[in-house]
């Protein structure tokens, strides 16, 4: 503008082409105004009305003294609170100031580069999976963070990565200031370190995934979430995560046409391939076995024919045991897991008589681990004998205690002793002695039992070279349509592991939790707070996305009159 418009000619029309100003809104050009004093023209009233607020108070703002100390001031609750900084400090009331800065600043400096910055914590038996999908996006700059520096290397030579070697439990503040240089943290870490994760992205505003179940210490932390307006979704992996998502499909689509779930039974197993079952167990660990062990120790509940069942754990958790009719050929058996109950509200499905959620094994699992918890190898007290300061310990001398006989005794004895503790069952005591539990190989240094007893079936029972695992699972349904006509329904998902490459467990695992990640990052995800994978939002594009990555399940149905 070349001159400022007046209260009594407020506007103007410019030409741009020519350069000229006309006095009247006709012709051609840009309409402006360019008032220099419009503030000035407030009106009267609201002026003289905010002159008598602000009166009463003057006084003591003139007889204040800005160098001392604002809580040495005689201040009114009014003014007090009108003060935003005193002695270059900010007040409390406004310190959420210096958070927006933060903020600011933060945006501005992730907006500076055109990568997306992705961190993921550990580099266990799923992360591989999780690097390869994210590394195909080459506007993605992946840092990884773990206290373990040979895997950290390793994953190093396969994918462009920042390795961070760090301790998240004894770090907090490198753990915080890695996160808050981030777009989206992936943990990939033991669930109880996800609480930990979570609080520094809230704490830096940034957006998170895992695979894990989503814990109470994890529920705690909701509000804290939703108040800092992040999106922080668990339960992504297979059990829980994909079995939650083809339930959801399921579920949706049958009350879209008016449907009802009456029932809804869902099991699943990792398990060693059937040609790599030849152990006492019929199973492989590939992690931890700690997990896994104590999981028999804990009772389940779920909901039959409109009652409710407690299972429990322990010795009696044989009793819950059951023959599965489906897949023949893997000979499979099953347990109910955890509290199935639940479910009803978290799916939406109050109208289920039935709600059961299992764990699937090879037949002959679940007795010879049975046999171990009578023996009380599934025992989590501490165990001063297998300190380090302890002397050295053989698995027949601990069997030897844990029976009530000498160490010293003979095998025969020792055999003889957990026959009887066994209640007389020989097939229990040939798959402790396979297990090499009577035998006078050394006990590992642990703090527990069952701790030693993991450490040992980790090296006892892992996969070797060119084996391979499997998933299986099976959600069954019964829906009721409007017609009165009862419909079964069930989804199948079978995945083989690949050899020298991603076993089953971690390609479904990995796979959903990656692309969770990668759909946040591209903003195909909008809903805040803390979730799991149960709208169609989430879960569509992923059981889309998996089917290329060789993930594939199938549906049959059947209608009853």
């Amino acid at each position: 503008m070349t001159e400022c418009t007046t209260i009594e000619h407020p506007f103007c029309m410019y030409d741009a082409d020519q350069h000229i100003l006309h006095d009247s809104v006709e012709g051609s050009g840009i309409l402006m105004c360019s008032i220099d004093n419009l503030p000035a023209q407030l009106p009267k009233e609201a002026t003289e009305c905010f002159g008598d607020m602000l009166y009463p108070y003057i006084e003591e703002m003139i007889l204040s003294d800005a160098t001392q100390p604002l809580e040495s001031q005689n201040f009114s609750p009014v003014v007090r609170d009108a003060v935003i900084t005193s002695n270059g400090i900010l007040t409390d009331k406004y310190k959420y100031i210096q958070k927006l800065r933060e903020s600011r600043e933060r945006a501005q400096s992730l907006s500076m580069g055109t990568k997306k910055k992705v961190l993921v914590l550990g580099t266990g038996y799923v992360s591989e999976p999780v690097l390869e999908y994210l590394s195909r996006d080459n506007n993605i700059e992946i840092t990884v963070g773990s206290d373990l520096r040979n895997q950290i290397e390793q994953l190093g030579k396969k994918y462009n990565i920042n390795p961070v070697i760090m301790d998240i439990s004894k770090q907090e503040e490198k753990l915080a200031s890695l996160v808050a240089k981030q777009h989206l943290v992936i943990s990939l870490l033991p669930y109880v370190l996800h609480p930990l994760v979570a609080k520094a992205c809230i704490k830096s505003k940034v957006n998170m995934v895992t695979a894990s179940y989503i814990t109470p210490a994890l529920k705690e932390l909701e509000k804290s979430v939703d108040d800092a307006g992040i999106t922080v979704i668990g339960e992504l992996g297979l059990d829980p995560g994909l079995d939650h998502m083809l339930a959801m499909e399921t579920i949706d689509k049958a009350k879209e046409v008016g449907a009802t779930i009456e029932s809804y039974i869902s099991y699943c197993g990792g398990l060693p391939a059937p040609e790599h079952s030849d152990n006492p167990l019929r199973y492989k660990f590939s992690w931890s076995p700690v997990g896994v062990l104590m999981n028999i120790m804990q009772s389940a509940t779920y909901l039959l024919n409109g009652k409710v069942v407690n299972a429990e754990g322990g010795v009696a958790f044989l009793d819950a045991v059951t023959p599965m009719d489906y897949y023949p050929g893997l000979n499979l058996e099953g347990y109910p897991n955890r509290d199935s109950t639940k479910y009803a509200e978290i799916y939406g499905i109050s109208s289920a008589h039935t709600l059961l959620r299992g764990t699937l094994r090879y037949k002959g699992y679940a007795k010879a681990l049975n046999g171990l918890v009578k023996l009380g190898l599934i025992n989590r007290d501490a165990f001063p004998a297998l300190r380090p300061e302890a002397k050295p310990l053989t698995w027949k001398e601990l069997l030897c205690d844990l029976v009530g006989i000498p160490p010293s005794s003979t095998q025969d004895a020792l055999k003889e002793a957990v026959l009887k503790k066994l209640g007389g069952d020989s097939t229990q005591l040939e798959a402790a002695e396979r297990l090499g539990l009577l035998g006078d190989e050394q006990v590992p240094r642990a703090e527990s039992v069952v701790d030693a007893l993991s450490k040992y079936l980790a090296m006892k029972l892992s996969y070797g070279p060119g084996e391979k695992d499997m998933i299986v699972m099976r959600d069954s349904f019964g829906i009721r349509h409007p017609s009165g006509h009862l419909e079964n329904k069930t989804i199948d998902l079978v995945v083989y592991g690949d050899i020298n490459g991603f076993s089953a467990m971690a390609k479904t695992v990995g796979f959903p939790t990656a692309m969770a990640a990668k759909m946040l990052l591209d903003g195909e995800i909008h809903a805040k707070g803390l979730i799991g994978p149960f709208s169609k939002e989430i879960y569509g594009p992923i059981l889309e996305r998996i089917k290329a990555e060789g993930i594939i399940y199938t549906t049959q149905s059947t209608i009853k009159p």
